[in-house]
């Protein structure tokens, strides 16, 4: 642990808790109640672009296949999801059912990040037409889609043991309304949504619609592009029976 002389007092004060921003950008925290300057760490502050991916479509498929056969299927699509976000340098941070969460810029600027990202989001949409071509059209005659958020920002990146397991996490406000903007796929009925402070940092962006979209839990409305295409009509989403059956999967 660094000592007192490298804070840069009064960074992060809240009621509850006691946070410090040490001057390599690392985190600190300490309860009140605690009799000793004892500081845990969180992680290091960093600026990341950020991707979340949901599938969608199964529920035609849960209705003729079995549930072990749908998750099969989620598995084959996640290998080729994997293959793209770490060809293009990014981390998968989670994965939750039928969703991904991956980050990119660990090793690289800002700007080479959110590339990169935008990049792997047009891959993943064109894994999503490899897989239907070659596997759920003549198989089952059946496609499926996914609905991709990205945006950029601060966030804290750290490692905490869970079940004597070292795993990464990637937490902040950002993360929140990159999650917040794949839902919003749903409703603006298009594949891509990014943010539009992330499209300003593209190299050569495409041209795209701009929409001012109003994201729960977050205060101000937000300005939107729409990058990828609409949604087959034909392919109804239901989430909960998805998600369902995921679970009793175990």
């Amino acid at each position: 642990m660094k000592t007192q002389n490298n804070y840069i007092p009064s960074t992060l004060p809240t009621h509850q808790i006691s946070c410090t921003r040490l001057t390599d950008q690392t985190i600190v925290c300490k309860s009140p109640d605690q009799m000793k300057e004892i500081y845990t760490a969180l992680g290091e502050e960093r600026e990341l672009a950020l991707l979340f991916l949901d599938i969608r479509n199964f529920t035609a498929a849960m209705e003729i296949r079995s549930s072990y056969e749908v998750i099969y299927m989620i598995r084959k699509l996640f290998v080729l999801f994997n293959r793209s976000i770490t060809a293009a340098g990014g981390r998968i941070i989670e994965t939750n059912g039928d969703s991904i969460y991956a980050v990119f810029g660990l090793d690289t600027t800002i700007r080479k990040a959110v590339q990169s990202s935008v990049d792997t989001a047009y891959a993943l949409l064109r894994d999503v037409d490899v897989f239907n071509a070659s596997y759920a059209q003549p198989y089952f005659n059946l496609s499926y889609e996914v609905g991709i958020g990205v945006h950029h920002g601060q966030v804290v990146v750290g490692q905490y043991d869970l079940a004597n397991k070292e795993q990464m996490t990637v937490m902040g406000l950002p993360v929140n309304i990159a999650s917040r903007l794949q839902g919003e796929t749903k409703g603006l009925n298009n594949n891509l949504i990014i943010s539009e402070s992330t499209y300003d940092l593209l190299s050569d962006p495409k041209d795209a619609e701009i929409r001012a979209v109003q994201l729960k839990g977050v205060s101000a409305a937000m300005n939107v592009m729409l990058m990828g295409n609409t949604f087959h009509p034909k392919n109804h989403i239901d989430d909960m029976d998805l998600n369902y059956y995921l679970g009793i999967s175990g």
